[in-house]
């Protein structure tokens, strides 16, 4: 994989590096999906198709400071944040290394990622992503006006389906951004279902960001994520609120989800008219024509379609070299193992320092 400096964020969008790391993408839930599943080498997974170029453009736009707190369809943005492949498809196989040094499902991630943006370590429960994100976003305002550190600009960042908005950690985690006006962006990537359960039974009028729209201290965008100039413009907006004005944003986008909930799932409750109607709104051949506007035409598509194949292929035996991780070592690291210090005089201090309670903390 090439090297990246994961705290780049240029005004342009890079979309040779967009269509490499979707093109990536696209080869990792093949093997898995066509090989590694059907070997029961994966037991569980996900696929991206549909929501990966969103998801890239979206993580490109993240620099050191950020923090993303995600969910189990979110592998492209941890690909644009710079994750290693072996990690990313040797977790799923829960080989040694990776996420969790192979003790759990590759879908739940963490990923500290120094000198760059942070994937906030996570859980499989729908919603529990929210709440996370809210506690960076605070972190950040506490960082920078108690403590005088870090960056000015710095956010926190969220993704979640249609049907996590339904969830109680995502309607905490939006009060507390509204409430304490904290550079947290809700991203949510509705592609019309939970697992198989129609949105209209999930939102009321199928759109959370139209019933949002009078939500008081929240800006809200929405649109096509399949369109790669309206996706890029939106989250570039979404992005750049969060930002410079210090206050949290929405941003929904629509996006199909071609394959199954999870690999178990055969959608038949679709029926062909509309699995067709979502593949017709495949991203892939929109952010190829565009691409080849930008001197990324056949020939040079043909090229990283070949690195992915081989950047995939090879990740994979790597990860397979690894094997699985000692049982001696299951416990380390569920707890902290490091030496414990305490730093006192903060107690007792609101996110503007200002005393808000009578006591001090210990020395």
């Amino acid at each position: 994989m090439a090297d990246r400096d994961p705290g780049r964020v240029s005004a342009e969008v890079d979309w040779r590096e967009v269509a490499r790391l979707v093109l990536t993408s696209r080869e990792m839930d093949r093997i898995e999906e066509e090989e590694l599943v059907p070997a029961k080498k994966v037991l569980y997974q996900f696929s991206a198709r549909g929501h990966d170029m969103a998801q890239v453009l979206l993580g490109l736009q993240l620099r050191d400071g950020d923090a993303a707190c995600g969910y189990y369809r979110s592998r492209p943005l941890l690909l644009a944040l710079g994750v290693p492949l072996a990690d990313a498809l040797g977790s799923g196989m829960g080989l040694a290394g990776g996420y969790s040094d192979g003790r759990d499902i590759g879908v739940v991630f963490n990923y500290p990622n120094p000198g760059g943006a942070h994937a906030l370590p996570m859980c499989g429960g729908v919603g529990a992503q929210y709440t996370p994100a809210a506690g960076w976003a605070q972190a950040i305002v506490y960082k920078q006006k108690v403590l005088e550190e870090g960056p000015e600009d710095a956010i926190a960042l969220v993704l979640g389906g249609d049907a996590s908005c339904a969830t109680g950690g995502f309607w905490s985690a939006l009060t507390i951004a509204t409430t304490q006006s904290l550079p947290l962006l809700f991203y949510v990537e509705d592609n019309g279902y939970g697992i198989s359960v129609p949105s209209e039974y999930q939102t009321p009028g199928k759109d959370i960001a139209a019933n949002l729209a009078s939500f008081s201290g929240l800006t809200i965008f929405n649109g096509d994520g399949t369109d790669p100039v309206e996706a890029s413009r939106l989250i570039e907006e979404a992005v750049g609120h969060a930002r410079k004005k210090r206050a949290p944003a929405l941003l929904r986008l629509t996006v199909p989800r071609l394959e199954g909930h999870s690999f178990q799932d055969t959608q038949t409750y679709k029926s062909e008219a509309e699995v067709a109607a979502e593949w017709a709104r495949d991203p892939l051949p929109r952010l190829k024509a565009h691409c080849a506007k930008r001197q990324v035409g056949e020939e040079a598509w043909a090229d990283l379609e070949r690195e992915a194949v081989w950047q995939v292929e090879a990740a994979r035996s790597e990860a397979e070299a690894r094997g699985v991780s000692s049982p001696e070592t299951v416990t380390a690291n569920v707890f902290f193992e490091g030496e414990m210090s305490q730093v006192g005089g903060r107690a007792g201090l609101s996110l503007d320092g200002t005393t808000d309670a009578p006591r001090q903390a210990a020395g």
